[in-house]
């Protein structure tokens, strides 16, 4: 006869996890955060000089629409009367102002009317440099961690590209 004190229905292990099994989950998601947080802050990354990298793209064929106009690149003076009605979206900045954001571009005229330089500042620091010049390929190049990004700093710079 069992003992009144002690019930049967108790006897039993209960459903719960251990201690050892919930350690070892927590574990199995540490290691799969310690994985995926820098893969994502690499694409965090990535996607900021994407923009700074489209903007410039972006300014490099609104300047050919006018190059193909005008037959020669206008002054800078011009240029910023004439690009933002023509593109809007970015906001054009004389050359010796700092681009502060992707969607800010430097722009500096040089060469007298043969060369166009232009600077756009990623959120992730870089700064990237995009000139175009008539008759010639594009010349890209980027400065990681850039103090400031002007478009005037890079006239004759060799082609890294992006």
């Amino acid at each position: 006869m069992p003992s009144p004190l002690r019930r049967p229905d108790l006897d039993r292990r209960s459903g719960g996890f251990t201690l050892i099994e919930l350690m070892v989950v927590v574990m199995i998601i540490a290691v799969l955060l310690a994985v995926a947080i820098p893969a994502f802050l690499g694409f965090r990354v990535r996607a900021q000089d994407r923009a700074a990298q489209s903007a410039l793209v972006t300014a490099e064929k609104v300047t050919g629409l006018v190059i193909l106009q005008e037959g020669i690149i206008p002054g800078r003076a011009e240029l910023l009367a004439l690009l933002p009605t023509l593109e809007p979206a970015i906001e054009w900045i004389d050359h010796f102002d700092d681009s502060t954001g992707p969607h800010q571009v430097s722009l500096d005229e040089h060469d007298a009317g043969q060369e166009l330089a232009l600077a756009a500042m990623s959120e992730s620091g870089s700064c990237f440099y995009l000139r175009v010049v008539t008759g010639a390929p594009s010349v890209k190049a980027v400065v990681p961690n850039a103090a400031t990004c002007q478009a005037h700093d890079f006239q004759n710079g060799a082609d890294t590209g992006w």
